[in-house]
């Protein structure tokens, strides 16, 4: 004799959602309580040959959400795309009329063949202002919320 169970039957037997202690349920608190960044490394580049014999570098940057080293995502990008996350974020906060203070990233040196070659230091230089920076604005819990931020992280 086949078994068969209509979906309002299932409904009954399943169990009610976790209350929390005002009232809300453990769906709603997830959803309003998402993923926070706990921790960015700037790690290794990558030499990247581009057309017409082109050169640029990627940064990979590791970022980790909620204290948890299997939730991390891992970005690479191009200088010029950090520097224009921050222009980008000191426009939308210059344009929400919000006063919030965004440290300034490195500064963008001419990169030359000779001058990679006259100062090994110079790529764990920009590492590390690189470093300095995203830790700075992706850390604050007031930045991590911009949409800016966002798109940052997950494009």
């Amino acid at each position: 004799m086949p078994r068969e169970r209509s979906g309002s039957q299932l409904n009954s037997i399943l169990p009610i959602p976790i209350e929390l202690n005002d009232g809300e349920t453990l769906e709603s608190h997830t959803k309003d309580h998402l993923s926070h960044i706990t921790d960015v490394l700037v790690g290794e580049y990558h030499l990247i040959k581009g057309e017409w014999g082109s050169q640029y570098f990627v940064w990979q940057i590791k970022i980790t959400l909620n204290d948890h080293e299997f939730s991390s995502i891992i970005l690479y990008k191009r200088f010029s795309e950090i520097l224009q996350f921050y222009n980008d974020l000191e426009k939308y906060y210059e344009e929400n009329n919000e006063a919030q203070h965004i440290p300034t990233p490195p500064s963008k040196d001419v990169m030359s063949l000779e001058r990679l070659l006259m100062s090994k230091s110079w790529l764990e230089e920009r590492r590390r202002g690189l470093q300095w920076f995203l830790s700075r604005v992706l850390l604050d819990p007031v930045i991590q919320k911009c949409p800016v931020t966002k798109e940052f992280v997950l494009s």
